[in-house]
């Protein structure tokens, strides 16, 4: 289910070329320039530097069954890395505008409501490279 989720979320991002102009990509971009961008994972699958900034990560954080098992009630997390602090926070803020208060729905995955649960910068501890992170939840129908 989480892969779904983490899935849904990713494509989500990859159709909104704002988006994508803003880690400078093209919503047509190769599998191999997008790797270099996103990451299904809280760890980057690249070396963190300020030279492969824009980056983020995608990762769930722990949920539950809701009263009706069909209905999970998760959290997901996006960690987003810039050159600036201000960088960080356009991406979070183009993010939030696609994610908050809407539903998120992809072939065989479908949620209720997305909601911003918190935002707030992170310290990363490399040189050039500063962080923003947002937490959201999400209620979704489990795919059997």
């Amino acid at each position: 289910m989480s892969l779904q989720l983490i899935d849904a979320i990713q494509n989500t991002h990859k159709a909104d070329a704002a988006f994508m102009a803003l880690l400078g990509l093209t919503p047509a971009a190769a599998s191999a320039d997008m790797i270099k961008r996103f990451t299904k994972g809280v760890e980057p699958e690249i070396t963190v530097t300020k030279d492969t900034m824009p980056h983020l990560c995608q990762y769930i954080m722990p949920g539950q069954f809701a009263r009706n098992h069909l209905v999970f009630q998760g959290k997901f997390c996006i960690d987003f890395y810039g050159k600036t602090g201000y960088e960080a926070k356009l991406l979070f803020q183009r993010s939030f505008e696609l994610l908050h208060d809407r539903r998120i729905v992809q072939p065989k995955f479908h949620s209720f409501l997305c909601v911003l649960a918190y935002d707030g910068d992170f310290a990363t501890g490399i040189s050039g490279v500063k962080g923003y992170k947002g937490i959201f939840d999400i209620d979704y129908i489990r795919m059997n």
